[in-house]
């Protein structure tokens, strides 16, 4: 399963873009974010669960219901404990499988995705890993 990133910084037509274009089915976010999702919402019919982590605001979370009630709100928590009921067998990826669609700011138009295989998030952690530090990248 593909992760999408989408940083608040987009906005909310950058956020648009990136859900329209992905066909994102689901959406995980901060509380704080739930309300900046009513304008796009009306834009992405492929959406349909919202996966908060934390405590939202109840008005956030009444008038995200009330106006998009094709939706299935849940909390993190609630998403573990699901899993935890319904566990299913792994399905590792392949190396060359997409991991993360990365949006870039847009800062010459619409946000670009940035398209990322797992090989690629690997690679990016050995590169990155714990024993190497940005500080000794710099002074090599």
């Amino acid at each position: 399963m593909p992760v999408v990133t989408a940083y608040a910084t987009l906005g909310v037509e950058g956020l648009t873009h990136s859900l329209k274009e992905t066909g994102a089915k689901a959406i995980f976010l901060d509380p704080q974010l739930v309300s900046s999702l009513l304008v796009p919402l009306t834009f992405v019919p492929s959406l349909k669960f919202v996966i908060y982590h934390g405590e939202p605001s109840v008005d956030h979370i009444a008038q995200l219901k009330s106006t998009h009630n094709h939706l299935t709100v849940l909390s993190y928590d609630h998403v573990v404990e699901l899993g935890k009921l319904h566990p299913v067998p792994p399905n590792p990826p392949d190396s060359s499988d997409l991991a993360c669609i990365m949006y870039t700011s847009g800062s010459t138009g619409p946000p670009k995705g940035v398209l990322l295989t797992h090989r690629n998030v690997i690679a990016a952690g050995i590169f990155w890993g714990p024993e190497f530090s940005e500080s000794s990248f710099w002074r090599t």
